[in-house]
Order: C-alpha cells, then structure tokens, then sequence
C-alpha cells in the first residue's frame, strides 16, 4: 500500500512539473525582410539579380522602413532589360533607388502628389484613381502590401526611369502664360522641336503685350501673323547662337539665327536696347539649353536702305523729305546711302521745312540754287560713317562725319544735334545700310 502511494505521489509532482504557467508558448515566424520576401517570390528575381548587381542588398536589409514599388520579371522584359549585367553599375542602382520610397506606406495610405524617392532629387508622380495606384502616368501598382519586417513591397508592371526634369527654351515659354502668344508662334513656324531640343541659344522673347503692341502699330492681327509666310524669319531673327548672359551682353552688331544680325546699343543709364526701339525688360532666364532675355517689343530686321526709305517718305500722302531726296540726287549721293547690312550710317535727315528754313536764310530758291559744291559739304556733314542709334548717343560727345575734318557735337540734355532738335517721333529709322534721325534744321558746316 505505501509503495503505491508513492507511485502515485511520483505521478503527481510528474504531472504538475509538465503543467507549468512558466513554460514558453511557440513563438510566431520572424517575419522576413524586403530582400527575403523578393528573394522568395519567382516574379521579383530579375529585381534580386538588379539589386545584387547595385550592390544594394544591405541596404535594403536595413532597418528602414522603407516602400519599394518592385518591378516584376515581366515588367523587366517589357522595357527590355533581359540582362542586368548589360546595365551599367552606376545606372542600374539610381534605377532602382527610384524605386524606393522611405517609410511603410501601405497601399490604403498612397495619395495623389510627388514623392520622394532615395535617388535624391528625383520624385514619383502618384495618381491615386479609385483603387487603382499609377506612378510617372503609365506604371501602375498590380500588388499591394507585401508586409515586410522593414517595409512593404508593392508590386507594378513598369520599369520608373529616372529623368531630369525637362527645363528647356521651349518648356520655359510653354509654361509662362506672358509668353503665350509666342507660344502659339513658335507652333505655327513649327520651331518648338529646334527650342526644345537644340542648342544652346540665347532667345529675346517678346511678351503678349510686346506682340500686341507690335501688331498693332503695323495694323496685323494675331492670326495674321501666324500665316505668315515670314513668321519663321521674324522668330528666328530674335534667336542667337550660343548662351549670352546679361553680363556679356555688349553694343553693336549681333549675328541673329535667321542670318541678318540685329544692333544692340546701351543707353546712358546702362539699359540694353535692339535696333533702337526695342528694350530688354528681363534677363538671364536660365534653361537646359540657354538663356532667355525678355523684351518688350517684336524687332524685325530693315528691309529698305536710307535712300529707299527717304524716297518712300517722299512719295507718302504727306510727303516729307522730298527736299533732301532732291538735293542727294542732284549732288549724285544716293548711292552713298544705298546699301545693305556691310554700311554703317547715320543720317540726320532734316525736314522739308528745315530746308525752306535754309533756302530762305540763303535766299535762294531752292537746292537748284546752291552751289553744287556746298550742297554736297552740307549733305556730307549729316551722316556719320557708323551705326549710331539715339540710346548710343552720350552728352557731349563729338561725331565724326563724312566731310573730312568736321564733326557734330551731342547735346542730350536739349535733344539736339549742333543747334538742330532731333524730333523724338522719328529717331532710330531703322534701314539696311544704318539709322535715320531727323532733324528740324539744316547742319551746316
């Protein structure tokens, strides 16, 4: 009886030790990494091979957390990656670095907007539609919340390039509303591909009020102008090879694009013109493919000569400068102010009654009446033998002219030349071969 009570006994202590609150319950599986749930899935191994490759595995071993949006084999295949051993190192790692987000961003928790990736500087673009996630317009999320210890894997169907953000000539007019109508410019004379595609240039861009004001003055309407057989020159004429920044901008003579070159002349108070009537009002708007500077006024090279344009005056409806178109004839000086863009002038044209001014002083009746020998001194003493538009005129300063020996003195604060006034409604005529300022008085050496 007493052996049996210790084999019960003995039972007892046996059943109360295996029973103990103190024993460990099983311990759940660890969860595993991002590396390992991609190394486990036969869709991502490209990915794994990629990110071998990148030397990216401890990284995405750490503690993260991070998302990665992981391109499967097929999504490999279509871009036309079969091989990532033909991807340069470099490459393949910023191609995959875009493809990482930080933090645990469930699939119920992505929104609309840009984010940041690993690859520094470089953004997603997210759209979130429903249920349905797109990334950068075209790869979209085939597979959410693959639950990792340091993150979460979303499946997408697309390879994320990386791409510098597209910065150039074309897409800066393309995005600034003031320049909408050269917009619809460049469209029309079919430039956009040359602006955004080559280079570098420099661009004088003309706003939407630089254009109407433009269209304007020469009666045109804005269709007009885009049906124009010459818009291609007209643009191009405001294109220059090459980035030219405001600090390296100097006065005179300027190759454009369109193979005429414009003038640029700097006034007194350091503002930088083209052609005399036309002010550069911005600068140094920096692009992928050069430089931006922003004018308010269309420039257009000259078609006509100062010969040519004295005798359209003359024939006008009301007429002017007939008297000096008389008296360049009579002196045999017409061809001296014919020309193209290889002759620099300036003539200071006096008006009819500047001339009947004279011939009365003289009492004479006309340039008939002047010695041929002192029409011509007097008609050579207005024109100096360069490019001189008002902005490049400076107080005090003396011009040379083409009578040998003479000069004529600047007075800016008058707005004169000698004693004669410069009439502000006509400076800077801009011809082929110069510029024509007119003046109410004969200069007379």
């Amino acid at each position: 009886m007493q052996k049996l009570m210790s084999l019960f006994l003995a039972a007892a202590l046996l059943f109360s030790f295996g029973c103990s609150d103190d024993d460990p319950a099983p311990m759940p599986p660890e969860e595993e990494s991002i590396i390992d749930i991609a190394s486990g899935n036969t869709n991502f191994s490209t990915l794994v091979a990629a990110i071998q490759r990148a030397d990216l595995v401890d990284a995405l071993n750490a503690a993260g957390p991070f998302t990665v949006f992981a391109p499967t084999n097929q999504a490999f295949t279509d871009a036309g990656i079969t091989d990532v051993n033909a991807v340069p190192v470099e490459q393949l790692r910023d191609i995959l670095l875009y493809h990482v987000v930080n933090g645990r961003v469930m699939g119920s928790q992505v929104s609309t907007g840009e984010v940041p990736t690993l690859l520094e500087g470089f953004n997603l673009n997210v759209v979130v539609d429903g249920g349905t996630i797109t990334i950068n317009d075209d790869i979209t999320v085939i597979t959410q919340d693959l639950s990792a210890s340091n993150g979460v894997i979303h499946a997408i169907d697309g390879i994320l390039m990386p791409e510098e953000e597209s910065n150039t000539i074309a897409d800066i007019v393309m995005g600034d509303e003031d320049f909408s109508t050269l917009l619809a410019a460049v469209l029309a004379a079919d430039l956009d591909e040359t602006l955004l595609e080559q280079g570098p240039f420099t661009v004088f861009a003309p706003t939407n009020a630089a254009l109407e004001a433009y269209l304007t003055d020469n009666g045109l309407t804005a269709e007009q102008l885009l049906q124009s057989p010459d818009l291609a020159s007209i643009l191009t004429y405001h294109v220059v090879d090459g980035e030219v920044p405001a600090s390296a901008v100097v006065a005179g003579s300027v190759p454009s694009l369109s193979g005429v070159p414009f003038y640029v002349s700097i006034d007194p108070d350091d503002n930088v013109w083209i052609n005399g009537n036309t002010q550069v009002v911005n600068t140094d708007i920096e692009a992928d493919n050069g430089i931006i500077h922003v004018i308010d006024y269309v420039i257009t090279p000259p078609t006509q000569s100062i010969a040519e344009i004295a005798v359209g005056f003359s024939q006008a409806e009301t007429p002017e400068f007939t008297q000096l178109v008389g008296a360049l004839t009579r002196a045999n000086l017409v061809d001296a102010v014919s020309g193209g863009v290889d002759d620099n002038l300036t003539v200071f044209a006096p008006t009819d009654a500047a001339f009947e001014a004279l011939y009365e002083a003289l009492e004479v009746d006309g340039y008939e009446d002047i010695p041929l020998e002192t029409l011509t001194a007097v008609l050579t003493y207005h024109v100096v033998p360069a490019r001189a538009f008002s902005q490049d005129l400076r107080e005090g300063a003396n011009l040379p002219t083409l009578l040998e020996g003479e000069e004529l003195s600047v007075n800016l604060a008058n707005l004169e030349i000698n004693t004669s006034g410069l009439v502000p409604d006509l400076l800077n005529v801009h011809a082929t071969n110069g510029v024509i300022h007119v003046i109410d008085e004969v200069l007379v050496p």
